[in-house]
């Protein structure tokens, strides 16, 4: 259907339904006939049995990917599963452009496929958070330090002893800026650092745990250029992009990849007070204004740590192999295995985030499952990752040795997705029994 080493899936035993309602929850036109919009590159993935993987498990999961795609909220989805080391998937199902809510019948529609770049939103802290572990494994810079050891106007109004180690688990008291509800802002750089070293910290450091979800990225990125002499986007190509062998995996993204990337849309029932409310407390301003923003080519030219980076799915489960497998990759030695430890480590029982308003775990970069249920599923307590706005995830699960990325384009508010959502990740779950690691 669409050449080389890509090919349709079969869906049997299903009569996929129309999105309907679309004038209140802004669902797209799901086709009836799943085959028309699934890409697959068989080239990449293996038979799931040699990743210890039941073919009736693997099919369970996949009909979990096809069911959350029916809810109509994503036009397109990008899903990558390694298991072992193996590709078992390296799918996508829909249109990466010419099928967002409301869109004509006959609009001109660019089929999605595996590697269909998309951004991932906040999942960029995660890697944003390696590079400065990385560091620290060189002995450049101590997270234990304050981060005015290395920013010295930082310190002002009270900020003198917050640490890089406070500002990486979420809990150095600056998790906004006050008074600013332009996204815009996120693409100054120097405006941004500004303001957050004039801030005053909402709450004495360490003491509460609040997500920090643009500013943290802001701060991290200035330690990098002050110390190693590198903005962070050349930092990232020189010590983890050109190393693995990526092609997209970047903060954002030049002409090229801009014109084969996932075009983003909202979802699901909009213009309530309550989510606006919500969505500024979160990440500063409405998701409504967040879309206008990443619509713009400057947006993909800005470096934004906390929230822009691109990638497909296949090359964010290399990376997050790559630290399953101790820092190692291709015969290459990214990462010690002591520093992933040191980054993935529980800094915190779950306690209830004061921004997301839900009990969260984190270790110093990264979101972490739980027990007996998490984040990543059930029993995943070692399992790490992130989540990018609004349902983009992607984890690593040591004990059973899996990693997956799944990349929506929807932006879903106030959506019935959620059950099928949660559905998936149960699935991934309960087809990769865990082991001793």
């Amino acid at each position: 259907m669409n050449g080389g080493s890509m090919s349709t899936v079969s869906v049997s035993g299903f009569v996929a339904r129309r999105a309907r309602g679309r004038d209140i929850l802004n669902r797209i036109a799901v086709p009836c006939d799943l085959d028309e919009v699934t890409r697959i590159d068989r080239a990449a993935e293996c038979d799931p049995r040699e990743a210890g993987i039941a073919l009736r498990d693997a099919r369970a999961v996949w009909d979990a990917v096809c069911a959350l795609y029916r809810t109509g909220y994503y036009p397109a989805i990008m899903f990558s599963l390694r298991r072992r080391g193996h590709m078992v998937f390296s799918r996508a199902l829909g249109h990466a452009s010419g099928n967002a809510p409301g869109a004509a019948a006959d609009a001109p529609k660019r089929p999605a496929t595996p590697d269909t770049p998309s951004c991932i939103f906040s999942a960029s802290k995660a890697l944003t958070a390696m590079l400065i572990h990385r560091m620290e494994e060189r002995g450049e810079l101590n997270l234990l330090n304050p981060i005015a050891h290395y920013i010295p106007e930082f310190a002002r109004n009270g900020k003198d002893r917050i640490t890089i180690y406070h500002l990486l688990s979420h809990r150095a008291g600056i998790p906004g800026i006050a008074g600013v509800d332009d996204p815009r802002v996120v693409l100054d750089h120097e405006q941004c650092l500004r303001m957050l070293c004039e801030a005053e910290p909402q709450h004495l450091f360490g003491r509460q745990q609040a997500y920090h979800a643009i500013t943290g990225g802001v701060i991290l990125a200035e330690i990098v250029r002050r110390v190693s002499g590198m903005d962070i986007r050349k930092a990232w190509r020189a010590w983890f992009k050109e190393p693995m062998g990526f092609t997209v995996l970047d903060y954002g993204a030049g002409a090229a990849v801009r014109a084969r990337i996932a075009e983003q849309a909202l979802t699901g029932i909009q213009g309530v007070g309550l989510v606006d409310d919500f969505a500024r407390r979160l990440i500063g301003a409405r998701f409504a204004d967040v879309l206008e923003l990443i619509a713009d080519a400057g947006f993909y030219k800005a470096v934004i740590p906390s929230g822009n980076m691109v990638a497909t799915a296949g090359e964010l489960t290399a990376f997050y192999q790559m630290l399953l497998d101790g820092g190692r990759w291709n015969g290459r030695q990214i990462l010690r295995p002591e520093t992933i430890m040191r980054a993935t480590m529980e800094v915190g029982p779950h306690t209830r985030d004061a921004t997301i308003g839900l009990p969260m775990r984190y270790s110093q970069g990264f979101m972490l499952g739980g027990t007996p249920v998490g984040l990543f599923g059930p029993h995943s307590q070692h399992a790490f990752g992130h989540i990018g706005l609004s349902n983009n995830l992607s984890w690593a699960d040591p004990e059973r040795g899996v990693t997956v990325a799944l990349l929506v384009s929807g932006i879903p508010v106030l959506a019935t997705n959620v059950v099928a959502l949660l559905r998936l990740v149960a699935r991934i779950a309960a087809a990769c029994p865990r082991t001793d690691t």
